[in-house]
């Protein structure tokens, strides 16, 4: 095989998959919302309306009550 054949059949080899490439993507969002509609999958909703200082009073709660995994086996192992 001369190097122009082996040129031209890299290149072909490379547009296939160029090809192949730009249809998966469309290909994929066709098969998962064919697969959201015939199964049971929940949805799910992202409430945005917490202002900074109930983000803020949820983490300084959460450090007051956090035990490390450490802690917690211990606590385990004297019950």
């Amino acid at each position: 095989m001369n190097a122009s054949k082996l040129f031209t059949a890299v290149a072909a080899l490379v547009l296939t998959g160029s090809a192949f490439a730009a249809d998966a993507p469309a290909a994929s969002t066709a098969v998962s919302a064919a697969a959201a509609s015939s199964l049971s999958v929940p949805a799910v909703t992202i409430n945005q309306s917490r202002s900074s200082s109930d983000v803020s009073a949820e983490a300084v709660q959460f450090v007051k009550n956090y035990k490390t995994a450490f802690a917690v086996q211990l606590e385990q192992y004297k019950n």
